[in-house]
């Protein structure tokens, strides 16, 4: 099975195989959930968990990086752990077989594979702990050489980047560019994007809305997905704005790549799959999506994935007794966005709003990042 480990040869109580695609948010609560019930087999790429959510601050503080990358090895205490990438699935033989051309055997199978958007957003597929390390340093020398730096992409990474910019080098120019008039997702308050664009402002961030760039003339490239200058980005409407670095904030994409050659027919266009009230993929009882890779309607966020990972590792649980699986109910918007290390805002799932007080002690601080080493029973490195 190519690169494997587990902790313990001890049993757990269950003898059925849950393998589980992706070791995201998603995938690695999910593996936590149920290793001490069943066997479970988590199958990633990469030999590390990556905290993306603290990646944007590893730029405009590099020594942070060590903190975003959480080994894999001794998460799992009965369970494995998988380092290879699925390339397709057998749903009547019940098997994934990996790019090594092994195949694994299932009794559930979880697709948590999740979604990549570019850098510093997330860290390339498959990249190892050294080089995400290296991309983020040579990320950070490249921001404290540049005056103007300009972020492409209004959602909720672009807003977070410009936020840790402008708040460690108040004396660079930082601008926000996005092809809409609003920032942020339609399904928040306006009362939070409010207090996020009040922090902005306060942070001396430009902004360029409604406007759109020919991304198709900029050379982004996955050595370095960045753009360097001096260049001029010139809008549809005739606006000009110079650069010495650019960010590339847009285009997400659903890694699909494990099952769209089996499922096709259960993708939705932007290759999330199909799921029913149960999280399960349409009219495969034994088979789950979970996290960005599903098509529930909601804000795809480290937060849903976990409330994903919860459900389904209840279901998981109540199929292999025989009882009725549980309804997942998708949730209200809500999301905590810092603007740097002391502003930003938060909106709740009861709809809510607070601003930098609660989001500071609550994300902004450190990003989460405490919580999510004792998640996966690893010390955080002191620096």
């Amino acid at each position: 099975m190519g690169n494997s480990s587990s902790s313990s040869s001890s049993a757990p109580k269950h003898s059925c195989q849950v393998v589980i695609v992706g070791g995201g948010y998603a995938g690695v609560k999910l593996a936590i959930d149920l290793d001490s019930y069943c066997k479970v087999v988590l199958i990633d790429p990469k030999d590390a968990f990556h905290h993306n959510m603290a990646g944007l601050r590893c730029i405009v503080e590099p020594a942070f990086v060590n903190k975003t990358l959480i080994p894999y090895e001794g998460v799992l205490k009965h369970g494995s752990f998988v380092k290879n990438r699925v390339v397709s699935c057998n749903i009547s033989r019940k098997a994934v077989t990996l790019a090594s051309s092994e195949e694994i055997s299932y009794d559930y199978l979880v697709f948590a594979c999740g979604s990549s958007v570019p850098f510093p957003g997330k860290v390339p597929l498959g990249t190892s702990m050294k080089d995400a390390e290296k991309l983020y340093r040579d990320c950070a020398d490249q921001v404290a050489k540049s005056n103007k730096i300009v972020v492409i992409g209004g959602g909720p990474v672009g807003v977070e980047l410009v936020g840790e910019l402008a708040s460690d080098f108040p004396d660079k120019k930082v601008t926000l560019m996005h092809n809409r008039e609003q920032i942020l997702d339609d399904r928040l308050s306006r009362k939070f994007v409010k207090k996020i664009q009040d922090g902005m402002k306060a942070l001396k961030v430009e902004t360029v809305l409604g406007e759109r760039v020919d991304m198709d003339d900029l050379n982004f490239d996955s050595d370095k997905p960045w753009i360097t200058g001096p260049v001029t980005l010139t809008t549809d409407q005739g606006t000009s704005v110079p650069a010495d670095l650019v960010f590339r904030c847009t285009g997400l994409k659903v890694n699909s790549v494990a099952y769209q050659s089996k499922l096709s027919d259960k993708m939705e266009k932007n290759g999330s799959l199909k799921v029913d009230r149960f999280l399960q993929v349409e009219e495969i009882e034994n088979v789950f999506a979970i996290g960005d890779c599903n098509n529930t309607p909601e804000l795809k966020l480290a937060y849903t994935a976990k409330l994903h990972a919860d459900a389904v590792a209840e279901n998981i649980k109540r199929l292999n007794e025989s009882k009725r699986p549980k309804e997942y109910k998708p949730g209200n918007a809500a999301m905590a966005l810092p603007l740097g290390r002391n502003g930003g805002a938060t909106q709740l799932p009861n709809g809510m709003v607070a601003g930098s007080f609660l989001t500071k002690s609550f994300k902004g601080k450190d990003i989460m990042t405490p919580s999510f080493w004792k998640l996966m029973k690893q010390k955080m490195p002191s620096n």
